[in-house]
């Protein structure tokens, strides 16, 4: 159903963010539940913009994770000391749960500097999540600096490669593990047992299938959790992991979303990235509470099982 036509049966407005992806909703109120028409439009608008940004909610933690389920299975997070009052919400933040600011060299703030290069949430789990759906709870003031989440689409990256680089990235995966940001932060503590446990390294592919999307492909990588390409040497992985890390920030693929008060902000972890750009921390309280949606299955790449008999890259459709 064409945008247009959504906005006039489910009486919201779509307003488009850039010319390839991203969308702001207005109208709909989400403390309240949505008949299963709105939902369906709603799916729509997701499946077509990949974020989607719901301006001026008043969300408790209650209607947050009931418009989380909405759209599947909820995410528990092996974070033991950075979750909020249930462990399906994360706190996104430089301020504690009780709502001190906290220090720079705090390990939940350096963190979240962990956090200000590319990624998808839940990459080092062996099946990805789906989406994430981020809620404002204390944002930036108008004139501070930074603070954005920028996004990168990663369909529109892959469709941008040369016939060349498609067949060179057509073989690769790249290695994911939760423990990779201790390499960036050494002050960070070393994971618990626990966490080693739930989240062991794992390998996805660095191009990635969408059956549901007509088999079209995107590019799969993270810049937090690893630098290290399977299928090439070691120093040539990592330089072509920074070139990835270079290419994804090109202005044409990306959108910075400025937070506003009462945001919820959801987006398609499977064909995005993401990152926070840096702010002044010290001087700044930024917070957020963030729900995750799980995969339904583990990321599948040209010569997965079950896309073998996929159209190839030239004959996939949108």
């Amino acid at each position: 159903m064409a945008t247009q036509d959504l906005q006039a049966a489910q009486e919201f407005i779509v307003n488009p963010l850039t010319p390839t992806f991203g969308a702001e909703v207005i109208g709909v109120d989400l403390s309240k539940p949505l008949s299963d028409a709105t939902f369906a439009a709603i799916e729509q608008v997701f499946h077509k913009y990949h974020v989607v940004c719901f301006r001026d909610q008043v969300l408790d933690e209650e209607a947050h994770l009931a418009f989380t389920r909405l759209w599947g299975e909820l995410e528990i997070f092996p974070e033991e000391d950075k979750t909020k009052s249930a462990k399906t919400f994360y706190n996104v933040a430089n301020t504690s749960v009780e709502g001190e600011h906290l220090p720079e060299e705090d390990p939940k703030v350096l963190f979240q500097k962990v956090n200000a290069r590319w990624h998808t949430d839940s990459s080092y789990r062996y099946i990805p999540s789906f989406a994430s759906v981020m809620y404002s709870t204390e944002v930036l003031p108008d004139e501070a600096e930074g603070g954005e989440t920028e996004f990168s689409n990663m369909l529109a990256a892959y469709d941008a490669l040369s016939k060349a680089e498609k067949r060179r990235f057509e073989p690769l995966h790249m290695v994911h593990y939760y423990e990779f940001g201790r390499r960036l932060f050494p002050a960070l503590p070393p994971i618990t047992a626990f966490e080693r446990d739930a989240v062991p390294p794992v390998s996805h592919p660095l191009v990635r299938v969408h059956p549901d999307r007509g088999y079209r492909r995107s590019l799969f990588f993270t810049v937090n959790a690893g630098n290290e390409i399977s299928g090439m040497g070691l120093e040539d992985g990592q330089a072509l992991h920074q070139w990835l890390n270079e290419y994804a920030s090109r202005p044409e693929f990306t959108y910075s979303h400025r937070w506003r008060e009462n945001d919820l902000v959801m987006w398609d972890n499977r064909v995005l990235l993401h990152r926070a750009t840096r702010y002044d921390m010290a001087k700044y309280r930024r917070a957020f509470r963030r729900t995750t949606v799980a995969g339904s299955g583990p990321a599948l790449g040209p010569f997965s099982v079950d896309v073998c008999d996929a159209p190839s890259d030239d004959e996939s459709v949108e």
